[in-house]
């Protein structure tokens, strides 16, 4: 039997708007979920992690999910997982998308929004927190991980008692180099025309890396010549959503109502002991303590006072638990 042409073209149009119509329907992405040594993120990404457990044969009595800084990686913090367990806390730490661990190699030193950072977090913790129902969760955020523990705790308003515990190491409470509007103006805009245009840390502060001292007795170019995770230089879109972070500081302290515990040191390069006194008198959380390491750096847990870090951290954690 032979088609009418007209008919032909009908069927034609009802199957190209059909084939549209699937391509333009949504990518099913994986869902969420914690495996050994991997977790999938709410965007179907998949990332490394690590765990320090307790002693086998005990239940921990808490755990703390430790997060990274800039050109970090989860084994920064191998100083907390090594004595954390022993007081039953089990230590997880996960690499930060954008960062030295990033599986994707040309994503390392670039991220599209700082809200990626902030969702991978609450995934994380919600990931964890189902593994271990009904045990208190703590958040140790370390440099740019403070950032996002802070900003993501202060969104959590639903639920304001979890996580049980935020600890701020080395928070970035402001720049001790300050930038001038107009300046910051020329990089807002060329991250807007050029936003993964790549600059390295010293190229912005005007400073070499050989000389920014990040321990007592070592500074951040000998440190990152002999860490596999370093990264030479980031995009101009990831420091520009570092500052929209750091410009929103205030008013995400306001927001917590957890206890908060500041670990600092005045010696810090990144930022000066009154910008991070400044940022601590805004918290509003009653239960609040901050603790200041004047013979250490930036880099706590890998100074000369990493014991009294984790000592001090295990004392807070017990009287607020109790």
């Amino acid at each position: 039997m032979m088609i009418p042409a007209r008919l032909k073209l009908v069927f034609s149009l009802l199957l190209l708007a059909v084939l549209s119509a699937c391509s333009s329907l949504p990518k099913v992405q994986p869902r969420p979920v914690l495996r050994e040594g991997e977790w999938v993120t709410y965007d179907g990404k998949i990332m490394p992690y690590q765990t320090w457990p307790v002693p086998e044969g005990s239940q921990p009595r808490g755990i703390i999910i430790a997060v990274h800084g800039l050109s970090g990686a989860s084994t920064d913090f191998w100083f907390l997982g090594d004595q954390m367990p022993r007081h039953g806390y089990m230590v997880y730490a996960y690499n930060l998308r954008g960062q030295g661990k990033d599986p994707v190699v040309a994503d390392r030193g670039d991220i599209q929004s700082s809200r990626q950072w902030l969702r991978d977090m609450e995934t994380f913790h919600l990931l964890v927190r189902r593994k271990h129902p009904g045990v208190p969760i703590i958040w140790y955020g370390e440099s740019l991980g403070s950032l996002i523990c802070l900003h993501t705790a202060a969104n959590r308003l639903n639920d304001r008692r979890d996580p049980a515990l935020l600890v701020l190491a080395s928070p970035v409470a402001g720049l001790r180099t300050t930038v001038s509007g107009f300046r910051r103006w020329l990089l807002e805009t060329a991250a807007t025309l050029s936003p993964r245009s790549r600059y390295s840390l010293g190229d912005l502060a005007g400073v070499d890396e050989k000389k920014i001292q990040v321990t007592s007795n070592t500074t951040h170019g000998s440190q990152m010549a002999v860490t596999e995770h370093h990264i030479n230089s980031f995009t101009l879109r990831l420091l520009t959503e570092i500052g929209r972070l750091l410009d929103a500081n205030p008013s995400a302290v306001k927001r917590l109502r957890m206890p908060v515990l500041f670990l600092a040191s005045p010696n810090d390069v990144l930022c000066s002991a009154d910008q991070i006194q400044t940022l601590f008198a805004q918290v509003k959380s009653p239960r609040k303590r901050l603790l200041w390491y004047t013979r250490s750096y930036h880099l706590l847990l890998h100074d000369v006072q990493k014991e009294e870090v984790t000592h001090d951290l295990t004392n807070w954690i017990e009287a607020r638990l109790r």
